[in-house]
């Protein structure tokens, strides 16, 4: 396998994560996403710098498209249109009809499908892993109708994994971003990255997660460390850098943490 080094300022996209929990929460507040982006846009200067909104785990489609539409007028954002969840069906799965509804209100320019299959593998441990591929491929022709991008986001590396991958993604191998997600305890990224960079496209999403010794999930991973796989994504070639989740950049004020400033300066 081949990787490209040669470039290290090919990255030209950068998409972060923006969310707002609600009055409830004693975390992750975007109170003004419109002063976000802009001190996030400054900070990549040259770059494209989309977002990935998200309102209150994106359950409810009139707050989330009200949330959009009220905030992110003529910024470019990345919608999810699933979310696992811990229940026994995804906590959200739009459908073509649902994404017509939030392109009416926002400035969407692509879509992201984050840990599908590792979802489903982890709901279907004891069965045959039924992955929804018609929902998956109607999700992708209607995107690429409209001329949105496509970015197919995993953590999970392994035979199995990348068997299901092939299947759920042949014929669009080339219409798809294949982003490599760090919140994994068992590899390195460079692993992962070298598994995605095998597809026409490819980038990284770089998060804080990582699992410690007693499997509890923190959030809290060095920014040192942070840096390190952003800048090795970069530095191997990676179209796209998604960074995620937002409280550990930005502050509930909106302003992104001084560590953060130091980080994406660098990418």
């Amino acid at each position: 396998m081949w990787l490209s080094l040669s470039n290290p300022r090919i990255t030209d996209t950068v998409i972060v994560h923006f969310a707002e929990k609600g009055e409830n929460s004693n975390f992750s507040h975007c109170p003004d996403p419109r002063y976000t982006y802009e001190l996030t846009k400054a900070d990549f200067e040259g770059k494209e710098v989309w977002v990935i909104p998200e309102w209150e785990g994106n359950f409810n489609l009139t707050a989330r498209c009200g949330w959009l539409e009220e905030n992110f007028t003529g910024i470019p954002v990345v919608i999810d249109p699933f979310e696992g969840g811990d229940n026994p069906t995804p906590n959200v799965m739009l459908s073509t009809a649902d994404l017509k509804q939030i392109m009416s209100v926002a400035n969407v320019t692509a879509i992201r499908f984050p840990e599908v299959l590792s979802w489903y593998m982890r709901a279907n441990e004891t069965h045959p892993v039924n992955i929804p591929i018609a929902w998956i491929h109607d999700m992708f022709d209607f995107a690429i109708s409209k001329n949105l991008k496509i970015y197919w986001s995993e953590w999970k590396l392994g035979n199995d994994i990348e068997t299901l991958t092939n299947v759920t993604l042949a014929g669009y191998e080339d219409k798809i971003t294949y982003l490599y997600q760090t919140n994994n305890q068992y590899q390195h990224p460079l692993i992962g990255y070298s598994y995605a960079h095998e597809f026409p496209h490819w980038g990284a999403s770089v998060q804080s997660w990582y699992v410690n010794d007693q499997n509890e999930t923190k959030s809290d991973l060095p920014i040192e460390t942070v840096k390190e796989y952003a800048m090795l994504a970069r530095n191997m070639g990676a179209e796209i850098i998604q960074f995620e989740p937002y409280w550990y950049f930005f502050d509930n004020s909106g302003a992104p943490r001084k560590v953060t400033h130091v980080l994406w300066a660098t990418i």
